[in-house]
C-alpha cells in the first residue's frame, strides 16, 4: 500500500522585501520520514522551519497538512514565561493529566532539575527543558533545531536512540555530523534558494553534493562553449544578416545572463574562509603546560583527582565528559584562573593564551563589529604576517562587509560564533583554547574550522561534544569518567570507544581462562604482589562486569521495541532506570579495575 504524505508544499516561494529564501520549492513528508535539513547560515533552513510551523506564510504555492497532524518544534530562540516550574512547562505539551509522568523520562536522560523556575536556568539548562517538551509532544512531526547543542555526550547519544527509534516524522537541523548520520534516512539541502532532495541519509550527503556541483561546473563548461560560438559567429556575420545577428545578439546577452549567474552560484557554493597564521609560531617554546598530582575539590569531594599531563607545543588536545563532571574546572585550572586544591600547574615561559567562550562573553552586545575586531580603533586588523582591511576580514569568515557598521547585539548565533572565532584569530599565540566552538555553526562552517585549527601550528585545547569534530582533529582526548578521574586517551572519541572494547575483550578473555579448567589461569608479576582483599576482587570483577553486560543487551533489547512506551509507560520507564544503573555499575566497576591494575587504590 503507497504511503501517502502526512504534510506537503507545492511550488512554494519565499521572500524576505528583495531577498529570495527559495522559490519552486516542492516538498512531501511521509511518516517515518527522518530527514536532515542542511545548508549554510543564512540560507533558509530555519525560514523553511517556520514555515512548516505556520510561523511565516508563503508568498506563493499550496500546503497541506493532515487534520491529525500535530507539528512540535525546538527553534533556536523562544520566548515562554519564566516564572513557570520546569515541570509545568513541560507538561503543557502532553494534553491529558494522567500522561504527565511521561515526563518524567525526559527530566531524568536529559538531566533536568524540574523543581526550579525556568528564570533561574542557565541558556543550555533552558535549551535541554524546551527539547523535553517538543519529545514529550509525542507529535506526528518534530522540528529540531540544533537539538544537540548543551548536550553532553551520554544525553546526544540516548537522544540517537530515541529518535532513530521514533514513531513519527522528523526534519531536523544539526551541526553534529555524527548525529545525522544515525538518524538520518533522507536529506533537504538548501543551496543558494533551491532544495535538493536526496532518498538516502547524511552518510552518503559529501558524495552526492560533489556530484551536483560537477554537474553545475560541466553545465557551465558548456554554457562558456556556446557563447565562445556565438561570438565568433556575430565577428563573422555580415550585413546581410543583420536581422539574424540582432537576434542572436539578444540571445548572447541572455546567455551571458545566465553565465554570470551560474558563475556566481559555483562561486557561493565552493566559498571558504581563508586565512593564514603559519608565521604564529615561530622561535615559541616546545613546553606548554604541565600539571603534576593535581586534586580539586568542591564540597569536599573530588572534581579532579590525581590528574598529570604534560602539554607541549602541537599538541590537539580534546577534552569530553558529561555535563557538571568538570571540564570548564579543568580549564580555568590550565589557565590559572584557579587554584588546584594540591599539586601543581606549571605553565612554559613564553605561554600566550587566546581563550574561546562558549557563552560569547568577551562579546560587547552594543559595540560594532568594526569596534570588536579593532577595538583601539581604525579599521586595520594587525595580522602576524600582513594588514588587512576589517571589511575584508570579515569577509573571510563569509560576512558582508557592509556588517561592520552592525551592532553585535543583531547577529544570529552562528553569526556571533563565528565573529568571536574571527576575533580569536587574529593573534591566536601559542595556547589556543576552545570551549564549545562548533555550537551555531553550520556544516560547511566547522569543515572551514578543521581546516584552520588542523593547519594552527601551536597547542590546541578544545572542549566539545562533537564526536565527528574530535575525531578528526585532536591528537588525544582528556576523558572525565566521574568521581574526579579523567583518562588520556590517543586520539579522538572513537578511539576512546575502542579503548573501552579492547577492555572488555581483556575482561572476557580473562573470565574465559578462569572458567576453562585445562588452561592455568594466567599470573602477571604484578597480580602477585597484590593483597588477599584485591586479588579476590580483581578475580572477581570480569564475572560481574559479564553479567552485566548481559544485562544491558537484554534491557537494551527490550527498549527497542518502538511499542513498549506506547503500550507500557512504566515498564519503559522501569527499563530505562535498570540500563542506567547497570551501565553506571560496568563504569565503578572498570574504574575500580585499573585502580587495582595501576596500584593506585
Amino acid at each position: 500500500m503507497k504511503l501517502l504524505p502526512i504534510y506537503y508544499i507545492k511550488y512554494g516561494e519565499l521572500s524576505f522585501a528583495n531577498h529570495k529564501i527559495f522559490d519552486n520549492l516542492n516538498i512531501y513528508l511521509y511518516p517515518g520520514d527522518k530527514i536532515c535539513l542542511i545548508g549554510k547560515n543564512g540560507s533558509g533552513k530555519s525560514s523553511l522551519m517556520k514555515i512548516i510551523n505556520s510561523d511565516y506564510q508563503l508568498n506563493k504555492g499550496e500546503i497541506f497538512q493532515h487534520s491529525a497532524t500535530k507539528i512540535a518544534y525546538l527553534q533556536q530562540n523562544v520566548t515562554c514565561n519564566l516564572s513557570l516550574k520546569v515541570y509545568d512547562f513541560i507538561t503543557q505539551s502532553i494534553p491529558n493529566k494522567e500522561n504527565y509522568y511521561q515526563a518524567e523520562i525526559f527530566i531524568e536522560k536529559l538531566q533536568i532539575d524540574a523543581s526550579k523556575t525556568l528564570r533561574k536556568l542557565s541558556g543550555g539548562q533552558l535549551r535541554r527543558v524546551q527539547l523535553a517538551k517538543v519529545l514529550a509532544s509525542h507529535a506526528e512531526i518534530l522540528l529540531l533545531d540544533e537539538p544537540t547543542n548543551h548536550l553532553d555526550i551520554q544525553a546526544i547519544e540516548w537522544l540517537e536512540s530515541y529518535v532513530k527509534s521514533y514513531k513519527g516524522s522528523i526534519i531536523c537541523i544539526s551541526h553534529d555530523r555524527a548525529f545525522l548520520t544515525a538518524i538520518s534516512n533522507k536529506v533537504w539541502w538548501l543551496d543558494r534558494c533551491i532544495l535538493h532532495q536526496s532518498n538516502k541519509g547524511f552518510q552518503f550527503f559529501e558524495q552526492w553534493q560533489t556530484q551536483i556541483i560537477d554537474q553545475e561546473e560541466s553545465n557551465l563548461i558548456k554554457l562558456n562553449k556556446k557563447i565562445n560560438t556565438e561570438q565568433l559567429w556575430l565577428h563573422q556575420g555580415i550585413s546581410a544578416r543583420r536581422k539574424r545577428n540582432q537576434r542572436r545578439l539578444s540571445n548572447l546577452k541572455t546567455l551571458r545572463e545566465q553565465l554570470r549567474f551560474s558563475s556566481q552560484r559555483l562561486a557561493k557554493a565552493s566559498q571558504k574562509i581563508q586565512f593564514d597564521h603559519s608565521n604564529n609560531e615561530s622561535n615559541k617554546a616546545k613546553f606548554i603546560i604541565r600539571a603534576e598530582n593535581v586534586c580539586f575539590k568542591y564540597n569536599d569531594q573530588f572534581v579532579i583527582k590525581n590528574f598529570n599531563i604534560n602539554i607541549i607545543k602541537g599538541n590537539k588536545i580534546g577534552i569530553i565528559g558529561p555535563n557538571g563532571t568538570g571540564k570548564s574546572t579543568l580549564l580555568k585550572l590550565f589557565t590559572k584562573s584557579i587554584k588546584p586544591s594540591s599539586g601543581s600547574i606549571e605553565h612554559g615561559t613564553t605561554l600566550e593564551i587566546t581563550y574561546f567562550d562558549q557563552n560569547k562573553s568577551s562579546l560587547n552586545p552594543n559595540h560594532t563589529l568594526q569596534q570588536t575586531l579593532c577595538p583601539t580603533g581604525g579599521d586595520q586588523i594587525f595580522l602576524s604576517d600582513r594588514t588587512i582591511h576589517a571589511g575584508a576580514y570579515l569577509k573571510s569568515f563569509m560576512f558582508d562587509p557592509k556588517l561592520l557598521s552592525a551592532k553585535v547585539s543583531t547577529l544570529s548565533g552562528g553569526e556571533a560564533t563565528r565573529l568571536l572565532l574571527a576575533k580569536a584569530l587574529i593573534k591566536p599565540g601559542n595556547l589556543l583554547i576552545l570551549d564549545e566552538p562548533t555550537n551555531d555553526l553550520d556544516i560547511d562552517t566547522i569543515e572551514i574550522l578543521l581546516d584552520i585549527l588542523s593547519d594552527y601550528s601551536g597547542t590546541l585545547i578544545v572542549v566539545s561534544h562533537d564526536r565527528d569534530f574530535l575525531n578528526r582533529l585532536v591528537t588525544n582526548t582528556l576523558v572525565f569518567e566521574g568521581n574526579g578521574n579523567i583518562i588520556n586517551v590517543i586520539g579522538g572519541y572513537q578511539d576512546y570507544l575502542e579503548y573501552y572494547s579492547r577492555l572488555n575483550q581483556h575482561i572476557t578473555n580473562t573470565k574465559l581462562a578462569k572458567n576453562n579448567k585445562t588452561v592455568k589461569h594466567p599470573t602477571s608479576k604484578l597480580s602477585t604482589k597484590l593483597s588477599y582483599k584485591f586479588q579476590r576482587m580483581l578475580d572477581s570483577i570480569p564475572e560481574e562486569i559479564t553479567q552485566l553486560e548481559t544485562q544491558v543487551k537484554d534491557l537494551e533489547k527490550k527498549l527497542a521495541d518502538p511499542n513498549l512506551y506506547q503500550n507500557n509507560p512504566d515498564k519503559f520507564l522501569l527499563f530505562s532506570k535498570e540500563l542506567e544503573t547497570s551501565k553506571l555499575r560496568i563504569e565503578e566497576l572498570f574504574n575500580t579495575w585499573q585502580k587495582i591494575e595501576n596500584r593506585n587504590i
